[in-house]
C-alpha cells in the first residue's frame, strides 16, 4: 500500500536534488496554510514571495527576484517527506522578429 503525501512533509528547507541551484526554500505551516520564503545562498538575497495556495496535494507561489527582474511561478507536489517535484514556469518578454523586405 502506498502512503498518501501529507502535507507537513512541506515543512523545512529545500534545495534541488542536484544542489545545482541557489535558491533555497522555507517553509512554514500557519493558520491559515503555508508560509513560503525564499533566497539565494549565495548572496542572501531574499525574494519576493506571493500568492502561496495549497489545494490539498500541491503548494504553488510566485517568487520575483528584484536584482534581476525575474518572474517565476512554481508547483510544488510531494513525492516523499524528503522529496518534491517543481513545476516551474518563467516569465519573461520576448519580441517579434520583423522580416525585412525582399528586393
Amino acid at each position: 500500500m502506498t502512503k498518501k503525501p501529507k502535507k507537513e512533509w512541506l515543512i523545512g528547507q529545500w534545495q534541488t536534488w542536484e544542489e545545482d541551484s541557489y535558491l533555497i526554500l522555507t517553509i512554514s505551516e500557519t493558520a491559515n496554510g503555508f508560509n513560503v520564503r525564499a533566497h539565494n545562498k549565495v548572496d542572501g538575497e531574499k525574494y519576493i514571495v506571493s500568492n502561496i495556495e495549497w489545494d490539498g496535494s500541491v503548494l504553488s507561489f510566485e517568487t520575483h527576484v528584484k536584482s534581476n527582474g525575474w518572474h517565476t511561478k512554481s508547483r510544488l507536489r510531494i513525492v516523499s517527506n524528503t522529496k518534491l517535484i517543481q513545476e516551474l514556469t518563467f516569465w519573461e518578454p520576448w519580441k517579434k522578429i520583423t522580416q525585412k523586405k525582399r528586393k
